[in-house]
């Protein structure tokens, strides 16, 4: 009933305007069409609900548009104009535009205007050959972005366009600012270490002279006066003079290793191949009447030869067998077996050793008095003593030079033992 209501001149007029409205879109189709036909169309975007799609003309194109679409650079094609034909979703993302409302305009609206001029050189260049420069890219909301502009020729459907890709600066810009700053950081650092060095030969000279010239002077007085006035002193007053002699030579000796800790640091570190068992030949000479008085052995055959520094690899040989020497057992005759093989860094376990090279590994065990485990990292400390001075004579400095010695071979020293069952050092020296 209600249908026959109504005017049929109302409903000729509503068909009108249908008809007139979908004559309108079939005309824009027609014309996209036609354009798609005469190559005048690079690709159709269209927006779909969840995302947006890119249609070529030749399906030969798919694999390429979806490496474009996927890269993390910017990707743009321009024609003669400088109209973007097509442009990427990361492009979009850098200008912080939809990709619709990208494509169709002018590529310079979105370069700033201090690289405008760089850009007109770079696309008039781009269109000879292959070119790139660095330009700042402009957001609708004003932002900028630090580019470098890669620009090149390519045919498309027998038409030129120019082919753009944009890579984003931002984090290498941070990285190389970053870099900056710890240089300068680093700049500040060496400064102070070549004053702590400074500081350190200063400290060096003083300790040379102006430390141990009264401590001999001391000595020396000393001795005068125990020699001369023997008589004229009580018991008590030679045990004060005694004392003091000691004191003083204990001074002379901390000042001496002290000397010897800095300058393993600041020599000069000269490698050379040496034989070790030369070394530990010399090192046996020196101490060759302590070693009879003890009947001490040491056993080291076939050492082999190593890169090293002869002097401080000497030194570090003489203050272990100093220590073995020293904190030998009482009524048993000191035993010192020395061995060394050469060995890849693959093979050892040792989280602070290079799997990528070779070393000479050197043990070094004796039968000593050994001490309590607990301490396999605190012996190498300065002044670092387990035991009194009453007990054993030393500064407790000569684990700390041995450390510094392999150190300065890039190198490594540990040490195990237990209390009355010796000790034994594990030494790795780089190969090369």
């Amino acid at each position: 009933m209600a249908n026959k209501n109504k005017n049929p001149s109302e409903e000729a007029e509503k068909l009108n305007k249908k008809i007139k409205t979908l004559q309108q879109q079939l005309k824009k189709a027609n014309k996209s069409i036609d354009a798609i036909k005469n190559g005048n169309i690079d690709a159709l975007v269209i927006q779909g609900k969840k995302d947006i799609k890119v249609y070529t003309e030749k399906t030969a194109d798919k694999t390429y548009r979806i490496l474009i679409e996927k890269m993390h650079e910017g990707a743009v094609t321009l024609n003669e104009e400088g109209t973007i034909l097509y442009c990427n979703s990361y492009f979009a993302h850098l200008v912080n535009l939809p990709l619709q409302k990208v494509i169709g305009e002018k590529f310079k609206k979105f370069i700033g205007d201090s690289s405008k001029e760089r850009l007109d050189a770079l696309i008039k260049l781009g269109w000879k050959s292959p070119s790139q420069d660095e330009i700042t890219l402009y957001t609708n909301e004003a932002r900028s972005t630090c580019v470098l502009m890669s620009v090149n020729t390519v045919s498309l459907n027998n038409t030129p366009v120019l082919s753009i890709i944009l890579t984003d600066l931002t984090i290498q810009n941070n990285n190389k600012n970053e870099m900056e700053r710890r240089a300068k950081e680093l700049e500040q650092k060496n400064k102070e270490l070549e004053n702590a060095n400074k500081d350190l030969t200063s400290f060096t000279y003083i300790s040379s002279h102006d430390l141990q010239e009264p401590l001999r002077k001391i000595q020396n007085f000393v001795t005068v006066l125990l020699e001369e006035e023997e008589g004229n002193l009580s018991e008590i007053g030679k045990g004060y003079f005694s004392s003091l002699s000691k004191t003083a030579k204990r001074m002379q000796a901390l000042i001496e290793d002290l000397l010897l800790y800095s300058r393993t640091k600041t020599s000069d570190h000269k490698f050379e191949k040496t034989d070790l068992n030369l070394i530990i030949d010399e090192v046996t000479n020196e101490y060759e009447e302590v070693i009879k008085e003890k009947k001490a052995t040491i056993e080291a055959a076939n050492l082999g030869k190593v890169r090293i520094i002869r002097f401080q690899l000497h030194q570090l040989m003489q203050n272990l067998i100093s220590n073995s020497l020293k904190f030998s057992k009482p009524q048993t005759a000191p035993r010192i077996i020395i061995k060394s093989r050469h060995v890849p860094g693959s093979k050892l376990i040792n989280e602070k050793l290079s799997s990528q090279i070779n070393y000479c590994h050197i043990t070094y065990t004796d039968n000593g008095i050994g001490f309590d485990p607990q301490y396999n990292e605190r012996i190498f400390e300065v002044f670092q003593r387990l035991h009194g001075q009453n007990e054993y004579k030393g500064t407790g400095m000569g684990l700390a030079i041995c450390k510094r010695i392999i150190e300065n071979h890039n190198g490594i020293i540990t040490a195990s033992g237990k209390v009355n069952k010796g000790t034994r050092f594990d030494m790795y020296i780089p190969d090369s």
